[in-house]
């Protein structure tokens, strides 16, 4: 037998035997893990840009995220100075401060490291001073 022979035979037979066993109800896909390793192969270079992208991607929220509750905190604390200092405020304002204050305290209870200690009895304040608001109908119109 030549080696053209057996290669060829030996190919053919090879072939035949990988598209039986991915024809076959058997959880072995073989032309599928081929494609898989080839794709993968071909790709590599991709697939490490597109990890370091959601890496950057994922800090870029991150940061995001923070620069929210800082602008928060600043707004919470303002509303806060205004209250000390007898303005009034309308229903619209003190919702949206309250809005600011539950996304403020979530993401404080989320990311432990960040400074929330200045905000927690002014937070507290401007809830008094909402229920009182709110009791009497002493809101600014």
């Amino acid at each position: 037998m030549e080696l053209k022979e057996i290669l060829v035979d030996g190919g053919g037979a090879l072939l035949v035997l990988l598209t039986i066993i991915q024809i076959a109800p058997v959880k072995v896909n073989p032309w599928s893990a081929i494609a898989k390793a080839i794709g993968r192969a071909i790709n590599s270079e991709v697939l490490e840009k597109v990890g370091k992208l959601e890496k950057e991607l994922q800090g870029v929220q991150s940061s995001m995220l923070e620069e929210k509750a800082v602008n928060c905190r600043a707004r919470i604390l303002r509303f806060g100075d205004e209250c000390l200092h007898g303005e009034r405020h309308t229903k619209d304002h003190f919702d949206q401060t309250l809005r600011d204050i539950a996304f403020y305290e979530r993401y404080c209870g989320d990311h432990k490291y960040f400074e929330n200690n200045v905000t927690e009895l002014t937070s507290d304040r401007i809830k008094e001073i909402y229920r009182r608001c709110l009791d009497n109908n002493d809101f600014l119109q």
